[in-house]
């Protein structure tokens, strides 16, 4: 959303965004100079019943043309009482492995006739933000012509000067000449980062000069810690949460996703542009992204040990490591950059 905040045309649309009061994304939508109205009352979940009758309210008394929902229930269903147009973006995808789930119920009746008739109903577009999402979209039920696919995309990080890099390096106690393998993650089941743990300590055996910079905090950053205490760990390093994710990628050599499930990683593409590789699961929409063998490497979910051979493998083939940092540039400015996904937003907007 902030990137199309920044991007969008303001003398074809004026917007405003309506968010939980005391909303972290206040500062940033603010400093965009983008009206911010605070709500109360749709913070914590999708479906907030007791929110929809203010939020009728609000849009009748806003009069906008179109009501863009990118997570809330109410929002939809507050504005098909309203009559206003609708717009959804889906961001998640429903894999039978998602979080450990089985997810198989939700291509089957009664769930499928269900979520496909709300989705139908509550959304004139739907936006899929990869592939996998509007793939997902249909075996649930959703009607293939509600459903546009526009990959999520960011502004292109500015590399950092070799004295920033290496500043930053020795703020984690990281060597000049180690290799590092960074995760942009919130520490939750989800995102896969005990199997990373697995995998380093696989690597530590190996190559000593390998580290694991974990970015983010959540409810398994105690456990998480833990585990890498039992295990004797001394690659693997948590920098909690980072205002600046940029200094983590910067010193990074090779991005790692782990995910059960995923759509378009904006992580992932933080580091495409700046020629970084990835490692990541084949599940949900990092196939879309991260092509096997050309601009990264794909493994199974799960599968720690293949993680960690594809860990060394880059560190000691230097010519198929510079083919996938290039790739990894030209495939970010080709597809997912964010004037290409800005105006394809925007096009929907008009077609409404």
């Amino acid at each position: 959303m902030l990137v199309f905040l920044a991007n969008f045309n303001r003398e074809e649309f004026n917007v405003c965004v309506v968010v939980p009061r005391g909303a972290k994304l206040i500062p940033e939508i603010s400093r965009l100079n983008i009206r911010v109205i605070e709500f109360d009352g749709i913070g914590d979940k999708s479906l907030a019943l007791g929110a929809i009758k203010g939020l009728v309210k609000l849009y009748r008394s806003e009069n906008p043309d179109i009501i863009h929902s990118h997570a809330s229930l109410s929002a939809r269903m507050a504005a098909k009482i309203a009559k206003k147009a609708i717009v959804h973006t889906r961001h998640s995808v429903y894999d039978k492995q998602s979080a450990g789930t089985e997810h198989g119920y939700k291509k089957k009746f009664p769930y499928k006739q269900i979520a496909g008739f709300l989705n139908s109903s509550l959304s004139d577009k739907i936006i899929a933000t990869s592939p996998a999402a509007k793939i997902n979209l249909t075996e649930t039920g959703t009607k293939q012509g509600k459903t546009v696919m526009i990959y999520n995309a960011i502004d292109a990080l500015e590399p950092l000067g070799d004295a920033d890099k290496m500043a930053y390096r020795h703020k984690y106690g990281i060597g000049d000449e180690d290799f590092v393998c960074v995760m942009v993650a919130r520490l939750e089941k989800v995102k896969g980062h005990q199997y990373v743990i697995k995998a380093a300590q696989m690597v530590q055996k190996e190559d000593p000069e390998v580290k694991f910079l974990f970015v983010g905090t959540g409810s398994q950053e105690d456990e998480l810690k833990k585990m890498t205490e039992l295990l004797k760990l001394e690659n693997v390093i948590f920098t909690g949460f980072l205002e600046n994710v940029q200094e983590a990628l910067a010193i990074s050599d090779v991005q790692i996703n782990a995910s059960y499930s995923e759509t378009t990683n904006l992580a992932l593409l933080e580091g495409m542009s700046l020629g970084i590789p990835a490692i990541a699961t084949d599940t949900g929409g990092n196939p879309f992204v991260i092509n096997d063998g050309v601009n990264g490497i794909l493994f199974d979910l799960g599968d720690y040990a293949d993680l960690a051979k594809a860990i060394l493998t880059l560190k000691k083939d230097e010519e198929e490591y510079k083919h996938l940092s290039q790739r990894s540039k030209e495939i970010f400015n080709e597809r997912f950059t964010a004037p290409v996904m800005t105006r394809k937003v925007e096009d929907v907007y008009k077609s409404l």
